[in-house]
């Protein structure tokens, strides 16, 4: 039985590690968007000065609604404890936010997402081939939803093959050294960086689903119910407990970027070179 899991976990990994590692590596550059973009388009986020009191929220709304196109609304009205930073006029439309100073009434714009963070997105949901319609299914998209259930098979036969058989080798798959060679750094990362991980990534996957395929999302609507969509997202990027677990999140995604790489190693080392050797 073990012999399965090992050819599952190779054989699934060989193939499409590649695209599980582009996916949790695109993960992790994502789950602090939201703190590092201010910093690369203040422009927008950032007002020329704070006075003593900000415009009226009436007249700010009526410099905004001057700007808007056809059929867009204003939904909410977001302002930050930090003053010096714009207020956020959220419209009816996905994603679509106007910047304003509100102590000049100057509209500031509404940026589009930043290269870095739109490159990554398509990258994690697409590998870069985005649908031209909602719900569209592209090869991309069909790629990292195949990859994304190969990596629970890859995860989960991994516990399998990770378990010890004794109390020496439980230790032993419970560090990672650095003392003893570059292979024996590459196993223990591998192993025991993965065993530390798995849990998390195994939660990002089951979630990840969602995006991709219809058939998974609506089975996990049905058993967890509409109101699941709250928490879902939160789920997958960590946010559902705050910067602590989205630095684990973050840690963790990047665990999952390097498993596939490390693996690669291990099995050329194994496959390959032992042959180079004895010739």
């Amino acid at each position: 039985m073990r012999n399965i899991f090992k050819q599952l976990h190779i054989w699934l990994s060989i193939p499409l590690g590649v695209v599980m590692a582009i996916t949790c590596f695109s993960g992790a550059m994502l789950i602090f968007e939201k703190e590092i973009t201010p910093h690369l388009q203040s422009e927008y986020y950032y007002v020329d000065g704070v006075k003593s009191e900000p415009l009226p929220m009436e007249e700010l709304r009526a410099n905004v609604e001057q700007t808007l196109n056809k059929g867009e609304k204003i939904n909410r009205v977001e302002t930050l404890d930090d003053e010096e930073r714009s207020y956020i006029f959220h419209l009816n439309k996905k994603r679509a936010k106007v910047y304003v100073d509100q102590y000049s009434g100057e509209v500031l714009g509404r940026p589009e997402r930043h290269p870095f963070f739109a490159t990554m997105f398509k990258l994690h949901r697409w590998l870069m081939d985005a649908p031209q319609s909602k719900g569209e299914m592209t090869a991309g998209k069909m790629i990292v939803g195949i990859s994304t259930l190969a990596m629970v098979i890859v995860l989960l036969s991994g516990i399998v093959l990770w378990l010890p058989k004794s109390v020496a080798m439980l230790k032993n798959r419970l560090k990672i050294v650095f003392t003893k060679g570059w292979r024996r750094f590459w196993y223990d990362l591998h192993v025991s960086a993965g065993f530390y991980a798995v849990i998390l990534l195994l939660i990002m996957a089951l979630t990840g689903l969602v995006w991709s395929f219809e058939w998974y999302r609506d089975g996990f609507y049905a058993i967890f119910g509409e109101g699941a969509r709250e928490w879902l997202r939160s789920l997958h990027t960590g946010a559902i407990g705050g910067m602590f677990t989205r630095i684990l999140w973050f840690i963790a995604a990047l665990i999952g970027a390097a498993l596939p790489l490390t693996g690669y190693y291990l099995w050329i080392k194994r496959k390959f070179c032992k042959h180079s050797n004895k010739a």
